[in-house]
């Protein structure tokens, strides 16, 4: 018998592990194709997933690693070191989780994850944030930062749209705030759905009040897909208002995601001076068997750092951006 998550079974009373070091798909990315933008920006990540999620979006982008069609489908069995050392070759600077949700392989992150940071690359996770208190204080604990898809703000959403709940998922964003790991936050949008102004509004206000004004949040169109098929999209128009709600209810870098060369920059919120631009393309398409992955997501092939160490160059506005210390500004 196998678990919701499709990959955890009950062997004589035990729970197993079915997809401990079963890789599905990997690719060297820029780490804000996650998106993260505001920790090591430029920064080469080896993006890599399995099987298997704790969700059932309706509108899942990698839903054939998700739903069961891969049970059968070939894939790599790397050990932890074996990963690390692929990691190191292929140049990348870190490790990011992602293409599945990493809780339900838990074990193998953790223990790669330590391996690699000891190993000086940087490690994170590209998680859907519903994580009982255990597996998430084990999981913060061995990353240095974390972007947490927020699907909705209402429970009704939640078990309407992903088959899971509200709360867990913001204990998670506050969890890894107040452990000091860096923490970004997307928010798929969707026409009708998750778009009103009040729900938007008392997100942000949220995001505000409980992990600070200066949390990038990225609010992501999501295109109709999967059995959300044929639903219609959020236009720019509407998605340019949410993003300014969100500056108008206090953040201070609020960002548009599913959207090439829009809202991508990064801007002094005192003086408006430009700190980091990004030039968005779709970049290199990845697959599983002939299914394309993470399809929303632009890579971006073109980063500029204009900050002086973490201030603005102008007027001396002091970020909580992290960038390596052998950058040095344009």
């Amino acid at each position: 018998m196998v678990g919701f998550c499709l990959v955890r079974k009950n062997v004589e009373s035990r729970l197993l592990s079915t997809n401990y070091g079963a890789i599905s798909v990997s690719t060297v990315d820029n780490i804000e194709k996650k998106p993260i933008f505001h920790f090591l920006p430029g920064s080469k990540v080896y993006s890599v997933g399995s099987f298997g999620c704790n969700l059932r979006c309706i509108y899942c982008q990698n839903y054939p690693l998700i739903e069961g069609e891969f049970v059968d489908a070939p894939r790599r069995v790397l050990s932890p070191q074996e990963l690390v050392s692929e990691a190191i070759s292929r140049g990348a600077d870190g490790i990011a989780w992602t293409f599945n949700e990493p809780v339900v392989w838990s074990e193998y992150v953790v223990d790669t994850s330590r391996l690699a940071r000891h190993e000086g690359l940087y490690c994170m996770l590209n998680t859907n944030g519903y994580i009982a208190d255990l597996a998430r204080g084990e999981l913060l604990g061995a990353v240095d930062a974390i972007k947490v898809d927020v699907k909705g703000f209402t429970d009704q959403f939640y078990e309407k749209v992903c088959g899971g709940a509200l709360a867990p998922v913001l204990e998670t964003c506050k969890a890894a705030s107040w452990n000091g790991v860096h923490v970004e936050i997307s928010y798929p949008v969707i026409r009708g759905m998750n778009d009103s102004q009040d729900e938007i509004g008392h997100f942000c206000e949220w995001v505000r009040l409980n992990l600070g004004p200066d949390t990038p949040l990225h609010f992501i169109m999501v295109h109709g897909f999967h059995r959300l098929s044929g639903h219609p999209e959020t236009g720019l128009e509407d998605l340019e208002k949410i993003r300014l709600l969100g500056i108008r209810c206090g953040l201070n870098f609020v960002y548009l995601g599913g959207v090439p060369r829009q809202a991508q920059n990064t801007y002094c919120p005192d003086c408006g001076e430009l700190l980091i631009s990004r030039r968005g393309d779709e970049g290199e398409r990845v697959y599983f068997r002939d299914q394309q992955v993470s399809r929303f997501c632009p890579s971006h092939s073109d980063v500029k750092i204009m900050l002086s160490g973490r201030s603005c160059p102008r007027c001396g506005r002091e970020t909580a951006i992290k960038i390596h210390p052998c950058q040095k500004p344009l």
